[in-house]
């Protein structure tokens, strides 16, 4: 009997375990590939409410998701907006004013 143990069962239990381990990486491997990852676009937001020297809107260039919260100087003061997915009509999109001056 322990002839029969040594020659078929301890390799067959060795190579069930190297099956499972290499079965378990490729898992693995193929989940961390097929994750998708959000591409990073450059938008061009409209920071609503305000306007330059000159009377036109400021914009906002950034690859931040909507949803984000920045923080921009509009004249000697700072304010936050939120970042939103609403377009506009010019091809940019809304930045919406948290703090009101």
């Amino acid at each position: 009997m322990s002839a029969l143990f040594d020659k078929f069962l301890i390799p067959t239990a060795v190579g069930l375990v190297v099956t499972g381990l290499a079965a378990a990486a490729g898992w693995l491997y193929r989940c961390r590939r097929i994750t998708p990852t959000s591409p990073r676009v450059l938008r061009r937001f409209c920071l609503l409410g305000t306007t330059g020297a000159d009377g036109t809107p400021l914009y906002y260039e950034t690859t931040r998701a909507p949803g984000s919260v920045v923080t921009r100087r509009v004249g000697s003061l700072s304010q936050r907006f939120e970042l939103t997915d609403a377009p506009l009509g010019d091809g940019t999109y809304a930045a919406e004013p948290l703090d009101h001056l």
